[in-house]
């Protein structure tokens, strides 16, 4: 019977030896059910668990019940829920455990993708709030840039017009980024990355310059990328060099074997004291998504403006 069923249940002495156990223990701990036994319980476990069986063992040979989360690696990783019930005789002496472990995998699983789902809600919950945050902060901005560029052409009548093709060019770069992959607008999975950093900052006019080698990136990682030079963007207009007449935006990229490295560098915007002390919310979401996808963000606050560099491995990009 203790054969026929799926847990593993084990017969420890008090002070930590195997006595005996079923055949879904010897499986799950690699023990041949020929063995005699005896030997201790705690190396047969991994090490990482270790420290939490040792202080359930202490705890059920002092006549208390106990239960530690454990993991096998014997078969692929389980993880298992162990509950050690000490056994005591008449005298109220603890003379062994029963040990009872309980396969709860699936169960993990399904808690880890809720918790997964739960989180990424709050993220697109968060993210909505920032976005139209920021909305009102690049229209603004955009109709200075709009201002300044009429009336560097002495025609203070094009503004709207120059404002109204900024917006219609930002809403381009938009559906090019975030469209449905399945909808009509496109017939792709991959889109060249100048294209992309084009599209995204092409309302900014002649305030950026982009730079790099042809290089083509898949659809999973284009909304990615589209998030973090827009965030850079939204960034620049507040405090970089977007927020300046004189400023400009250098945007260069590389990729190699070890994957795709990209730079973006500000100049002529309001001098860099001090790096700030905490990242707002916008910047936070992109470098999760970076860190999800196996890359890196690092941020450089010279004086003179910053330099963020992003680095994402090969696999990333297809």
């Amino acid at each position: 019977m203790l054969d026929a069923t799926p847990d593993c249940i084990k017969v420890l002495s008090v002070d930590g030896k195997l006595v005996t156990m079923n055949r879904a223990g010897c499986l799950a701990l690699n023990v041949p059910a020929e063995s005699e036994f005896g030997m201790p319980w705690l190396p047969l476990l991994p090490e990482q668990v270790h420290e939490l069986g040792l202080a359930a063992l202490h705890q059920a040979a002092k006549g208390h019940n106990a239960r530690f989360p454990g993991q096998s690696e014997s078969d692929g990783i389980r993880y298992w829920d162990n509950l050690l019930t000490p056994i005591v005789d008449n005298a109220g002496q603890v003379q062994s455990i029963l040990c009872v472990s309980r396969d709860v995998t699936e169960k993990m699983r399904i808690e880890r993708e809720l918790e997964a789902a739960i989180h990424r809600e709050k993220l697109l919950s968060r993210e909505m709030h920032h976005r139209i945050k920021n909305l009102f902060t690049v229209v603004s901005a955009l109709i200075s840039i709009s201002e300044k560029e009429a009336a560097s052409l002495q025609s203070p009548a094009r503004a709207t017009k120059i404002l109204r093709e900024k917006l219609q060019a930002l809403g381009r770069a938009s559906d090019a980024a975030f469209a449905d992959r399945t909808g009509e607008h496109f017939d792709t999975k991959q889109i060249e990355l100048g294209s992309l950093v084009q599209s995204v900052l092409k309302p900014y006019g002649d305030r950026f310059q982009a730079n790099g080698c042809q290089i083509y990136v898949g659809s999973a990682i284009m909304t990615m990328l589209a998030l973090f030079l827009h965030e850079l963007a939204t960034n620049s207009v507040k405090y970089g060099a977007f927020s300046a007449d004189d400023g400009l935006v250098s945007v260069q990229w590389n990729s190699g074997e070890s994957g795709l490295y990209l730079s973006w560098i500000e100049e002529g915007g309001p001098k860099i004291e001090e790096a700030p002390l905490r990242q707002g919310f916008g910047s936070e979401m992109v470098d999760h998504l970076v860190q999800s996808a196996g890359g890196t963000v690092n941020r450089n606050w010279r004086s003179q403006g910053l330099v963020t560099e992003l680095h994402l491995p090969l696999s990333a990009l297809i």
